[in-house]
């Protein structure tokens, strides 16, 4: 008996369409502050998002909560749609970094978003430090950060990413794209940045960061009597592993800053002075370590 399968095609395609709803996530936490302690109040966390408890790591700034924002979902993956806000109300004070660096994976043309929203009341105090994006070959991430700062306020934002191909065959990823709106209590924008950047731009022979492995990005906005001095800022560019450039922002918002690291060692040395510096400028006292 013979049987007479239909011959396949000469070359295969690998189409992966487009899914039919995009992966949500929401993580939203409300501070308030209660006498000398900050306390997390309303609270909604839901797949890929996970949250264990918020930590008070520094007796001498009891006002100072730490969370760490996790995931079980192993990374970001193309069309997710992952939504955080925090709210701060006056005189609260909160930390919000993540247990380790998070993996973009292939997007196959479907970017992976992410919106993070901030309201911080009169004398908030606010660090969003999470570890870099490590974007392998195809991956695609848009984030976009909406803030409002009330008189008195600050906040500190990080944001860093790096590439990395598993099969080391040098594969670049796909796009990387971030928008920053800060805001004051009345609506009024006081600073925007964008970043906009293709995976061939990195690795062309023009590439703005060189031979530089990590690429990070900070903002410290608010009250300028509890920020930093210039200075001391500067003076995070002394390390042979990294640069950094420190420059005023429009309308006397803060100070923004960019860094290029050797490798991830001097990347999160740079972003944890940058964090001691702004808890001793906001609260006069230097912060505990952050344990991951």
């Amino acid at each position: 008996m013979t049987s007479h399968w239909p011959q396949p095609p000469a070359t295969y395609a690998l189409v992966q369409p487009r899914q039919a709803e995009a992966r949500c996530g929401r993580f939203e936490l409300a501070f308030s502050r209660h006498g000398a302690r900050t306390h997390l109040g309303r609270q909604f966390v839901c797949y890929p998002f996970h949250m264990t408890r918020p930590f008070a790591l520094d007796r001498a700034i009891p006002s100072l909560l730490t969370v760490y924002q996790q995931s079980s979902s192993g990374g970001l993956y193309r069309d997710d749609r992952l939504t955080s806000r925090y709210e701060l109300g006056a005189g609260a004070a909160a930390h919000i970094t993540t247990q380790a660096a998070t993996v973009v994976h292939d997007c196959h043309g479907q970017p992976a978003h992410q919106v993070t929203e901030i309201v911080l009341e009169e004398n908030a105090f606010l660090a969003v430090t999470p570890d870099p994006l490590v974007l392998f070959p195809g991956a695609s991430s848009s984030s976009s950060i909406r803030a409002r700062l009330a008189p008195g306020a600050v906040l500190l934002l990080s944001d860093a990413f790096t590439c990395h191909d598993p099969e080391g065959r040098l594969r670049s990823f796909d796009r990387l794209g971030s928008d920053v709106s800060i805001r004051d209590a009345a609506g009024r924008l006081l600073v925007r940045d964008n970043l906009e950047v293709s995976g061939a731009d990195i690795a062309g022979p023009a590439s703005p960061i060189g031979g530089w492995k990590v690429v990070s990005n900070f903002m410290l906005l608010g009250d300028p009597t509890r920020l930093p001095a210039a200075e001391a800022l500067v003076a995070l560019n002394d390390m042979a592993s990294a640069i950094v450039g420190v420059s005023a922002l429009a309308n006397g918002a803060g100070f923004g800053l960019r860094c290029l690291a050797a490798d991830a060692i001097a990347a999160r040395s740079i972003g944890e002075s940058l964090f001691e510096l702004a808890v001793a400028a906001a609260f006069g006292i230097q912060p505990a370590p952050r344990r991951k």
